[in-house]
């Protein structure tokens, strides 16, 4: 039994089905956890003293760069953690990749428990940590990469939660689209084959899933059907390497031996985070490199984010001359610790062409397609229905391009999927989507112990040739299990999406028969999803593949190959040779590999838990309860929040940050305060707006912002109607709020705002703020429908054109500050990058605002810039509000803000004109 919210009882009718994106009640209420004021944080870690700081406290705090540590979740599963080395010094705030994996969960965990303490939320007893996929590699610290990290984490985790759990990241990104986001490709009920990508800092994740007729996920059970998974080190810090060589060689001295440069660089890739005692044993050189190219690759990144967030079309092909380029400060001799520095100016198209050539075509291209190939061997020859992207890196959006462009023929028709919003929080609500479905599963998930590549085995007696021969299961379970109603093809022992659940430490076993004994040796290739024992990557035993035959063995007519699969994704596999009724035969044990396959866990009903999105780059958490999921799956069946799930995502920022807060409440007595708040913040919007669109034409006439003492409920509605019922109709913006003013709507709103002013005074009221909420939301996104909200930046003048100005609009909308859709500008009016505005893309026009709302007014207290709004008189003063965090900030005659005071001062005593500002050419760029 499925949650409402989760399943397929919500989507029934075809135009639902074919909404592009119909964004349910589940994610919207979803609880992100927030670190110091943000739901997303760098997996930074800065030691002051002896004290472990994380995220941007980390990076606010410290001092130079190369103090900084960060980049090493992939060297956790590098050695293995019962092996590695302890710190050698008792007091030494440097330590071990694990050590400083725990000093990240340690510090993370502390902050979000305070966090769920203030929400009067109950601690999770559970955890589920996202991992990528086994690392394909050719060494033996790649064999058991994901077995090692599996248990760094839990050793780093130890004695914090009842249950730790694993789930690949992909797999948490398909649970997102498909029972979060609800996006009609992989929603509807028919059967699909979805391809995943989840690009992020440290790796690049690729995987092949398979649906059922009826739109749920295929397998035995609950269990996924995931297939050719692939996982490759390539992701964000990957990228910042590449463009930091590119600019750094042409600029390095004549005296600067370029082959020295790159030995040095391939020794601080190995040892990036190396600590005070290693940095001791190099020599002044080498620690001036170390400093100054920690320090230049945290610009890099600081240089590609602002790029990447100035890009209106993202086409393959666009003309990006309008993006400002960054200018970087880059390290002419960088083993010198006072270097000279040369300015280089890092633009968009080179590093679309960086992206292009070294990311895309030398890496990307070929795993995504390898990794089509493998998929089709498993699914008959269906076709590939929908391509899912995720991660952080995928803000670099010519990833989408590039696939269309150079993986059609293998594609087809399938459609490729990309979200208007930051992908960074994709996998920590996806994890969240699978605690959920735990919960009604009884503790079971969709993915817990199964294979998501083919174990193939291809076997060589003594120096023959290479066989691929068909494997007999001999045990009854396994034939019942994998065999049922069809034969395994050549050479394959588990075909992908195997479940393992009750298989966990039996000896599985399989009868072959080869052209001839191995009379001498038996060589055996344990592959991924592939029949060329050439193929490294594809290969789990790397090291070893000759097991000796012992002396006297004696032979039947078949071998036996033996597979014992432990918990923890080992597997021991055996030879017999000559087994019959009689004899036990001769054993010839070969070396342990790790099994692609995911954790199996144990299948007990939760009742907290934590979904945690341990990233290389960034890291976030979401938090859901028994209470909550099953509060949020009566929610489901409404059509009221289904409506307010879409409107997160449609409504202005200020609207929609208010509402996803009420959206995320279970508490009833904390609802009734937030669902106060976010009628609030609509009404503000709505005021504002239809204020400052009344200023146009009709200011000479009234002064409606006079009496409006404080932002709450019944002034704005008073301030709201009066506007609306009194002003000539001559609306740039507003217009579509006059309909609020109909039939019975204005009268039970009359009631509605009464009952708050009852609550505000202990007395008893009766609202509904689902459908109060869901009136106003909806009045006001038919404002922007056609309209943006948002603030122009990075506005210049325009090379060779006198009076003209070129930049960027950045539309604020939906819950979270990070902001990634732009329209380019041109025009003859330079924009402040404070002033807040609505413009009509269509028809070039912007009303401006300010001084009612301003956007980055003053710094925050973790570096993002908020969006203030007006809030109150007080005394000679005004309040302005952050929108995020509530704080509040004075603006007085006299102080820095004195000019921002005169204008709000001007505009209360009297309405004063605003000018509509029309001729802009706002575009989103060619092909975007």
């Amino acid at each position: 039994m499925l949650p409402a919210s989760i399943s397929e009882r919500n989507l029934v009718g075809g135009d639902e089905q074919r909404m592009s994106l119909r964004k349910m009640p589940f994610i919207s209420s979803v609880k992100m956890a927030k670190i110091d004021g943000s739901y997303v944080i760098p997996t930074s870690l800065y030691y002051e003293g002896s004290k472990p700081r994380i995220g941007t406290e980390a990076r606010d705090k410290c001092p130079s760069p190369d103090l900084l540590v960060e980049d090493f979740k992939i060297e956790l599963g590098t050695v293995d953690p019962d092996e590695s080395p302890r710190r050698t010094q008792a007091n030494s705030p440097r330590r071990t990749t694990l050590g400083l994996a725990k000093d990240f969960f340690d510090a993370s965990l502390e902050k979000i428990n305070q966090w769920l303490e203030a929400q009067d939320l109950a601690l999770p007893t559970r955890i589920l940590i996202a991992e990528p996929l086994a690392l394909a590699g050719t060494n033996t610290a790649s064999e058991a990469w994901l077995s090692n990290y599996r248990k760094a984490v839990r050793k780093a985790l130890y004695g914090k939660f009842q249950e730790i759990d694993f789930m690949p990241e992909p797999f948490a990104v398909f649970q997102y689209y498909r029972y979060g986001l609800r996006h009609w490709t992989v929603a509807e009920h028919k059967k699909h084959v979805a391809l995943v990508l989840d690009f992020g800092g440290g790796t690049f994740d690729v995987c092949v899933v398979e649906t059922t007729k009826t739109g749920d996920i295929s397998g035995s059970g609950t269990n996924s059907r995931p297939l050719a998974a692939k996982s490759i080190q390539i992701g964000g810090f990957a990228i910042n390497r590449l463009i930091a060589e590119d600019l750094l060689f042409p600029a390095l001295g004549a005296r600067v031996e370029k082959s020295e440069v790159r030995k040095a660089l391939t020794f601080f890739y190995a040892n990036k985070n190396a600590d005070e005692e290693f940095l001791d044993t190099v020599s002044e050189k080498q620690r001036a490199f170390f400093k100054n190219i920690k320090a230049y690759l945290q610009a890099v990144e600081r240089a590609k984010l602002s790029i990447c967030k100035s890009i209106a079309s993202w086409n393959i092909s666009a003309d990006l001359s309008g993006v400002l380029p960054y200018a970087l400060s880059v390290p002419t001799d960088p083993f010198n610790s006072n270097t000279q520095l040369a300015s280089v100016r890092l633009d968009a198209a080179r590093l679309r062409s960086i992206f292009e050539r070294q990311i895309w075509s030398e890496k990307l291209r070929n795993a995504v397609q390898n990794t089509i190939e493998r998929g089709r061997a498993e699914i008959s020859g269906q076709e590939i229905t929908v391509v899912l992207l995720s991660g952080g890196s995928s803000n670099i959006r010519w990833l989408k391009p590039l696939i269309e462009r150079d993986l059609r023929a293998s594609l087809g028709d399938a459609q490729v999927v990309e979200l208007s919003e930051d992908f960074q929080e994709v996998v920590a609500k996806g994890l969240a989507t699978e605690c959920a479905r735990r919960f009604f599963n009884e503790g079971q998930g969709d993915f817990g112990g199964v294979t998501y590549n083919r174990l193939c085995l291809l076997l060589r007696p003594d120096e023959g040739e290479v066989e691929r021969r068909r494997y007999r299961p001999t045990d009854e379970t396994l034939k019942k299990k994998f065999a049922e109603g069809h034969e395994l093809e050549e050479a394959i022992l588990l075909p992908a999406a195997s479940s393992l659940r009750g298989l966990i430490d039996q000896p599985l076993r399989w009868k072959v028969r080869l052209s001839k004994p191995p009379k001498h040796a038996l060589h055996y290739y344990f592959m991924r999803s592939s029949f060329d024992h050439e193929d490294l990557d594809s290969r789990h035993n790397i090291v070893d593949t000759r097991a000796q035959t012992p002396s006297g063995t004696q032979f039947q007519q078949s071998i036996e190959v033996e597979l014992t699969v432990h918990e923890n994704g080992t597997a021991l596999p055996r030879f017999i040779y000559g087994r019959d009724d009689r004899r036990e035969g001769t054993v010839v044990d070969g070396r342990p590999f790790y099994m692609d396959m995911t954790v199996v866990g144990p299948e007990t009903k939760g009742e907290t838990y934590l979904g945690f999105d341990f990233g290389t780059s960034t890291s976030a958490c979401s938090f859901v309860s028994s209470r909550d999921i099953q509060i949020i799956e009566q929610r489901g069946r409404q059509a009221e929040w289904r409506d307010l799930a879409e409107l997160v995502t449609e409504l202005p920022y200020p609207a929609a940050a208010a509402l996803a807060r009420f959206m995320s409440e279970t508490d009833e007595k904390h609802r009734v305060h937030r669902g106060r708040s976010a009628v609030e913040a609509m009404l503000t919007l709505a005021a504002y707006v239809t204020i400052c669109d009344h200023c146009v034409h009709n200011a000479l006439s009234s002064s409606y912002l006079k009496g409006l003492q404080h932002r709450s409920a019944g002034p704005l509605w008073g301030l709201l109607k009066a506007a609306l019922q009194n002003s000539p109709r001559r609306w740039a913006f507003a217009a579509p709020l006059l309909r609020i003013m109909e039939g019975g709507t204005v009268q039970q709103i009359d009631t509605w705002i009464s009952e708050i002013a009852n609550v505000k005074h202990d007395r008893k009221s009766n609202i509904d703020y689902v459908t109060f909420l869901s009136i106003l939301g909806n009045h006001l996104s038919k404002i922007f429908a056609n309209a943006r909200f948002g603030v122009f930046e990075s506005v210049t003048a325009k090379r060779f054109a006198a009076g003209q100005f070129r930049g960027l609009f950045r539309s604020l909308t939906g819950s979270s500050r990070t902001f990634i859709n732009v329209i380019e500008y041109e025009g003859t009016v330079s924009f402040s990058d404070a002033e807040v505005f609505v413009i009509d893309q269509k028809n070039g026009a912007a009303l401006p605002l300010s001084p009612l709302y301003w956007w980055g007014l003053a710094p925050s207290h973790n570096s993002e810039p908020d969006l203030y709004e007006f809030d109150t008189t007080r005394g000679d003063d005004f309040l302005y509000r952050s929108i995020q965090a509530g704080d509040e900030l004075r603006v007085s005659g006299g102080g820095e803000f004195s000019e921002i005071h005169s204008q709000l001062r001007r505009m209360k005593e009297k309405d004063r004109p605003v000018k509509l500002i029309e001729g802009l050419i706002l575009s989103t760029g060619e092909g975007s």
